[in-house]
């Protein structure tokens, strides 16, 4: 099977600093000022022929992997574009290059780290958007891989591992995890209580 690499927005690298090893996740270095953070949906652009699961259960695998996190608040629909720097959270398609599966970007965020909590400094974050890829096959918890169609990759997996960047983690080397930089075709990851410590390191001070 072959595996397809999920990649994470320059943005969010630049600020990339990678907790020590022992700890079972990753922070990027960003925190939001103020949650739960709304995040909305533009299902617009999603390609619906040839999949192994309905239209309907693509919009709702995409709204699930918001939900996930507890820091973050399905806020519903919207006609805005994903990566466009309008003051809104989006999560939306696009037809990304390469093997990507989906792309997070941090499109406003403070240069510099000035909030403490615990033993991490953490820069605000003001807007960041989500853009899942049109190129491969999808399918969700509700969904068979393969299906009739063939194989597909999980659509509620590979959103929430965006909302992990959209909160403030980034990859980790465990290849079981939610957080592992890559998917393989029929593999189905979820939230565990690794994430949820990670989430909890940042806003524990909350």
């Amino acid at each position: 099977m072959s595996r397809r690499t999920i990649v994470l927005a320059a943005a969010a690298v630049a600020l990339a600093a990678a907790t020590p090893a022992i700890f079972p996740y990753c922070l990027t270095g960003v925190r939001w000022p103020a949650t739960p953070v709304n995040v909305y949906y533009n299902p617009s652009g999603k390609l619906t022929a040839n999949q192994c699961i309905s239209a309907s259960q693509m919009d709702s695998a995409v709204t699930g992997g918001v939900s996930a996190w507890g820091e973050l608040r399905n806020a519903g629909t919207t006609s805005k574009i994903p990566n466009k720097r309008d003051g809104q959270n989006t999560v939306g398609w696009a037809k990304l290059g390469g093997q990507t599966l989906g792309v997070t970007n941090y499109l406003d965020y403070d240069r510099t780290r000035t909030v403490a909590c615990g033993a991490n400094t953490f820069a605000n974050l003001y807007e960041a958007d989500v853009r899942i890829t049109t190129t491969y096959r999808w399918t969700s918890g509700g969904g068979q891989c393969p299906c009739a169609a063939g194989s597909a990759f999980y659509l509620n997996g590979v959103t929430a591992h965006e909302m992990g960047h959209v909160i403030g983690l980034c990859h980790v080397n465990s290849p079981n995890a939610l957080m592992y930089p890559s998917f393989d075709v029929c593999e189905n990851k979820g939230k565990t209580s690794d994430e949820n410590a990670g989430e909890n390191a940042i806003y524990s001070c909350h």
